[in-house]
């Protein structure tokens, strides 16, 4: 024991005797004073030339080393600018900060060397980083099907994005939110081409930055952007086939300048579909079992229209004005084809078959203008943003059940038809400030303030008739809604550096204002409350490892139609309805992050959630009917770990692993709804990149989500694995694709969820197997440049 305690005082000793350098700065565009993403930084010894050490700068340009005090020199090198290298340094100090500004090169070189093949997944800060243009899984994808496959991310029924097991996420465009939500969001992210989509940024734990909504973090969506300046573009087609055929198409133009920087973008699609749904409900009851067992097939035909326009002016080297718009058409004709079949104690004796048709129209603006400030010596930084969007919705749906005797074929009671027309429409307007000064070496604050005004109209208007008559007004069924909601928020944040630590800690306060009121009924729901989100995280770097503890306080505000009290006519055995006492639920998270090498991280992380909402069954046994709604049921304990590393088995073969593992503990107290559950959930993803000569490049990306739990529903298995092959012609300006998705076909939604008498065991199957060829096509003035990578192993083995 002595030696042993020996052994680790020689070890502590031999660290802190040891001197260490953190090298940080920022890599710019000299004239523009944009920002350099992936920019490779390394430093070699400024007597051997032999390389130290290496890092790529983040997304804000910035990059930070952690190396041995040696007299030193670095390089800087990106795709389009002239390379950089330093004087010589011998520093004294431990922390040293230094900035550098990259010339465009406006000749055509021929080869770029890079230092390291590009990582799929990278950890940077509080951020995991997913290269979609790399993997090559936005290609052909929209954007919601884009972010379902990232690591630990998936769909549940309903088409919502689940990461860790939390549905609420909160999405950004560029670092700017994109202002929707529910249905909208699903809409807009549907429209998005994955194409478009340079890189995903998942933060599981934000700091106070960031809005305090979104308990299961931030999915931050970086868009492409043109790397040099002149005209450039591209234009895409893509057709596939499934159950259905799909299509479509895209043009991109890029314009930049030493001052304007120009995009423009015009998207069309068309899709057709299906959804294959069997929920079977059983209820026991003293002398009676109830089975009802439906079948529907969801077949929408949708067609959508987008287009952009940004620009961006750089003020002075120092200051940037921009703005950015998308407006959006969609329209989409939906028939459902279902077939309930009853069957009591064992016994088949009624079914009733359902048509259900819809027609969806919506246009959708957004936009925003935004102005960024930051001093030469970069210690002084200002945004300032103002964002719109305004959502308008039609739908006219028509509901017929006709019921029938098993027996003899005939109807037992009379058909019932509806008409729901829906209405909607919502206005958001946000502005934001945020303020960053560097007071010194060790010392950074931040702060900043927001404010947000929600403004939504929701009409149902419900018909019904009988088949011999015209529709009728039902009044008692219908209900004109208005929402109004205010959000003002400040932060401030301390940021401490020293030696290869810092330290940062934050406070976000919200108030929040909100108005729910039913113009039918005369009811309004009213409340404003004040809420505090502290946030802090620890970071400790050394040369190839780097720890990250952080915690932060979430909420979760109910959507907007979940406060409606009118309900909502799914078919003939299930009503969905809001509740206007619906309250918010909070969330402390924790997380504990290591990350070896840029390549192998695992994270290990904690929730507390309190009023968590959840969604109830109610069973009305005389009409066979199933209320759902939301309510404040429960209490939840999460705790999880997950594991990412890349691996090189050749020069031409990267391999990415991801899993994910959790723990989840539920209890609601809830008359009539009381469970006390535990249970695990799991989840694994291997994605394979084949480079091969010729410009041939394969994927092979597999997932297997495992059986879970959370609360009283239980989650079945699914699986599947998807193929890709890209090939690139006339010096990579076209670019060809063919994608097999899905091909087991049994990437699916099960889950079966039991709550005293009633078991509801529910199936959603997608079109899932999907071929797809699609072709793109790059073209302007700009510069291209040949990549060529080399692989540093061995020498990475000696860093």
């Amino acid at each position: 024991m002595k030696q042993f305690t020996f052994i680790l005082i020689l070890f502590f000793c031999s660290i802190s005797l040891s001197q260490e350098l953190t090298l940080t700065g920022t890599i710019r565009a000299e004239k523009t004073n944009e920002v350099l993403p992936l920019a490779a930084v390394t430093v070699f010894d400024a007597i051997s030339d032999k390389l130290i050490s290496y890092a790529y700068t983040d997304d804000n340009g910035t990059y930070v080393i952690t190396f041995t005090n040696k007299p030193f020199y670095i390089k800087v090198e990106t795709l389009g600018y002239i390379i950089f290298k330093s004087e010589s340094f011998t520093e004294t100090n431990i922390k040293k900060t230094l900035n550098v500004s990259l010339k465009v090169d406006v000749s055509e070189l021929d080869v770029v060397t890079i230092l390291q093949k590009k990582r799929l997944i990278k950890m940077t800060g509080d951020k995991m980083i997913v290269d979609i243009d790399k993997s090559g899984i936005g290609a052909g994808n929209d954007a919601l099907e884009t972010l379902s496959k990232l690591p630990g991310m998936r769909l549940d029924k309903d088409e919502n994005i689940i990461f860790r097991g939390d549905g609420n996420l909160q999405i950004l465009i560029d670092g700017k939110p994109s202002l929707l939500s529910g249905d909208a969001l699903k809409q807009f992210l549907k429209t998005m081409a994955g194409d478009n989509i340079k890189a995903v940024e998942i933060i599981a734990n934000p700091s106070a930055k960031y809005d305090a909504a979104g308990t299961g973090g931030i999915l931050n969506i970086r868009l492409k952007k043109p790397v040099y300046q002149g005209f450039t573009g591209n234009v895409y087609g893509s057709v596939g086939y499934a159950e259905f055929i799909k299509n479509s198409y895209g043009l991109n133009l890029y314009n930049q300048t030493e001052k304007w920087n120009l995009n423009a973008g015009v998207y069309y699609g068309y899709f057709e579909s299906v959804n294959h749904r069997n929920v079977v409900q059983s209820i026991q009851e003293p002398n009676l079992q109830t089975t009802l067992d439906q079948i529907n097939d969801w077949f929408p035909i949708s067609t959508s229209l987008t287009s952009k326009l940004g620009i961006s002016y750089a003020v002075s080297k120092n200051a940037t004005l921009g703005t950015s718009w998308n407006f959006n058409i969609y329209n989409s004709n939906e028939e459902t084809e279902g077939r309930t079949n009853e069957f009591y104690n064992g016994n088949y004796e009624r079914f009733t078959v359902l048509n259900n048709t819809l027609d969806e129209n919506n246009k959708r603006l957004t936009g925003n203008v935004y102005y960024s400030y930051a001093s030469d010596s970069l210690d002084t930084k200002f945004d300032a943003q103002v964002n719109y969007a305004t959502y308008n919705n039609t739908q006219d749906q028509t509901t017929r059940n006709d019921y029938f005797n098993v027996s003899d074929n005939q109807q037992y009671r009379t058909s019932e038809i509806i008409r729901n027309d829906n209405p909607t429409k919502y206005n958001i307007l946000s502005t934001r400030v945020d303020f960053e000064k560097e007071l010194n070496d060790t010392f950074t604050i931040e702060t900043g303030a927001k404010y947000s005004y929600v403004s939504n109209r929701y009409n149902n208007m419900l018909f019904e008739r009988e088949p011999t008559t015209n529709f009728q007004f039902d009044t008692n069924r219908s209900n004109e809604l208005e929402y109004t909601e205010s959000i003002g928020a400040v932060y401030g944040i301390v940021n401490y550096n020293r030696n290869n630590w810092s330290f940062q800690a934050g406070l976000r306060a919200e108030y929040i204002d909100y108005n729910a009121t039913s113009i039918t009924a005369g009811m309004s729901n009213t409340g404003d409350y004040v809420s505090l989100f502290p946030s802090f995280s620890i970071n400790h770097n050394l040369d190839h490892n780097q720890f990250k503890l952080s915690y932060s306080r979430r909420i979760r505000r109910p959507r907007y139609l979940a406060l409606n009290p009118f309900f909502e006519y799914v078919d003939t055995y299930n009503v969905e309805v809001g509740n206007p006492n619906l309250q918010p639920q909070f969330t402390h998270a924790i997380d504990f992050t290591w990350v070896r090498k840029q390549k192998t991280s695992a994270s290990l992380y904690t929730k507390f959630t309190s009023d968590l909402m959840d969604r109830i069954f109610e069973y009305d046994e005389t009409t066979q009917i199933t209320t759902m709604f939301q309510a404040n049921i429960a209490t939840s304990q999460d705790v999880g770990i997950s594991l990412n590393t890349s691996v090189s088995p050749f020069k031409f073969w990267d391999i990415d692993f991801y899993g994910d593992f959790s723990y989840n503990h539920a209890r609601s107290e809830v008359p009539n709804f009381r469970y006390d559950e535990t249970g695990t959930n799991w989840f694994s993803s291997i994605n394979q990149t084949f480079n091969l000569k010729n410009d041939w490049t394969i994927y092979w990306n597999s997932f297997y989500s495992g059986r879970g739990r959370n609360g009283n529903t239980v989650s079945k298995p699914s699986y599947d694995m998807s193929f890709r092959v890209k090939k690139f012609f006339f010096n990579e300006k076209l670019r060809l694709l063919f994608r097999a998705d899905n091909i087991f076909k049994t990437n699916r939604w099960r889950s079966i969820t039991e709550q005293d008498n009633v078991r509801t065991n529910w199936t959603n199957r997608w079109e899932v197997r999907k071929f797809t060829l699609s072709l793109t096509y790059n073209f302007g003035s700009g510069k291209k440049k040949r990549v060529k990578a080399i692989d540093l192993r061995d020498e990475q083995q000696r860093l």
